[in-house]
Order: structure tokens, then C-alpha cells, then sequence
């Protein structure tokens, strides 16, 4: 009860949602609009460009994507929230980030996807995540091999070097659309942050995915990552997509 009265003390200030910011992107035959908070963060770096309408063929795609983990996408947009506290909290204040990316993703071909069933982007998920970390050669893999003849540790693997894939997948309705939503801890580089994806099959060739990823330095990991998530949720909810 304490944790959540001072829950604005601990973890700072994040995204200012008095301040939004409206974007649309064209994907297909879809409209995707935003509504972003204020707060970002901006970089020392240049940015990539984020493409205004993205064409769904294959063809096209390949000239504009890449390939991160275990996922080959192009990229709509990307937010950045840092959550800043007092001077003497964190890093000079400084407690977490949050950041949003929005991708259209390619279907491998191991598994089918249909237009706008969940269950069939739930299974080619599944596999997806299996073959980039389980399976033979995969992330978890290597590390277990790592680990499997060290005295020290009697063979077992220390749960930071292993990303947590989702636990379930859960059905969200967001604003007349259903979306998939699920998490993984230590995506692709393993570590405690988290990120939390909420996820839509636009055809069989294609997927979208809204990820935020959520990191907090140090102090109270727990209540900040719940802090994100709360932001991130409220972020999501203002996302809307529609077939023209």
C-alpha cells in the first residue's frame, strides 16, 4: 500500500501524457494511428527515417528491412521515455527508460499465419521463439552449454544468461480490434529488462507488432517495471487500427 502511494516518488517521471501527439502510418490496406505521450527522450544519434506507408509486398519489404533476434521487420516508429527522479536516486536521477517500437514484421515459413486469427500467429510464435532460443544452436541453448559442466553452479544455468519467453498469450481488445499480448525477459541479450508486445496478423506474409521495452538501473526493479507496464498499457490504448 505504501509502494503504490509513493509509486510516483520511486520511479520518477515518465511519459507526459498531458502532452500527445498524433501520427498516423499507412500500412497496406490498413491506417494505423498513434497517439504519443510527451517527455521523450532524444538521442545523440541520428534517426532512421520512419516510413509515412508501408506497401505489403514482399518485394518492396526486402529493400527496406532488417533482421534483429529472431524477427526481420521494417520500422513505423520509435519512442523513447526516461523516468527521472531526484539527483540522489539512480544515475543522477536517472531511473529507467521506456521505448516503443512499432514494426511490420515478415512470416517465416516454418509456420502459417492467417489475416486476423490470433490463434494461428499464437502458434507461429511459439515456434518462432523455439527455434531462435531453444532449439539446437539457439540463445538458451548455448548458454546451457555454457554452464553444463561448471563445478560451481552443479551444471545449472544462472536464470540472467537465459531469456524468459512468454508465459502465456492473452487476447486484448483494443478499440474494436483483438490483439495478442505477451512478454519476454531478456530479449535477445538477456538481463532483467522486460519487453511487453501486443501483436496483429495483417495477411499470411505479414505481422504487426507494438513492443515496448522497459529497463530500470537500479533501486526497486519490481515497482518500476509495473510502472512501465502501466504507461505502456496506457500508451497501447490509444493505438488504433483500421482496414480502409
Amino acid at each position: 500500500m505504501l509502494k503504490q502511494l509513493l509509486m510516483p516518488v520511486i520511479t520518477g517521471k515518465g511519459p507526459d501524457f498531458s502532452r500527445i501527439k498524433n501520427e498516423e502510418r499507412g500500412i497496406g490496406n490498413y491506417r494505423l494511428s498513434l497517439s504519443l505521450p510527451g517527455n521523450v527522450l532524444t538521442p545523440n544519434r541520428p534517426s532512421d527515417p520512419e516510413p509515412s506507408y508501408l506497401n505489403l509486398r514482399e518485394d518492396l519489404f526486402g529493400q527496406i528491412c532488417r533482421t534483429e533476434y529472431n524477427r526481420t521487420f521494417a520500422r513505423l516508429c520509435f519512442q523513447w521515455w526516461g523516468y527521472k527522479g531526484v539527483f540522489f536516486q539512480g544515475a543522477m536521477g536517472d531511473l529507467g527508460r521506456l521505448s516503443m517500437y512499432v514494426d511490420v514484421n515478415s512470416v517465416a515459413k516454418h509456420t502459417q499465419v492467417a489475416c486476423d486469427d490470433l490463434a494461428s500467429l499464437e502458434a507461429y510464435l511459439k515456434k518462432d521463439y523455439w527455434l531462435y532460443y531453444e532449439d539446437k544452436e539457439g540463445v538458451n541453448w548455448k548458454a546451457r552449454e555454457r554452464f553444463k559442466d561448471d563445478p560451481f553452479l552443479g551444471g545449472e544455468t544462472p536464470p540472467q544468461f537465459l531469456v524468459g519467453l512468454p508465459e502465456n498469450y492473452k487476447k486484448e481488445r483494443i478499440n474494436d480490434l483483438d490483439w495478442l499480448a505477451y512478454s519476454l525477459t531478456g530479449e535477445g541479450i538477456t538481463g532483467a529488462h522486460k519487453s511487453f508486445y501486443w501483436a496483429y496478423p495483417l495477411d499470411e506474409n505479414f505481422y504487426l507488432t507494438v513492443v515496448f521495452w522497459a529497463d530500470s538501473d537500479v533501486g526497486d526493479k519490481e515497482i518500476r517495471l509495473q510502472r512501465m507496464l502501466t504507461d505502456a498499457k496506457k500508451i497501447m490504448s490509444m493505438v488504433e487500427l483500421r482496414k480502409e
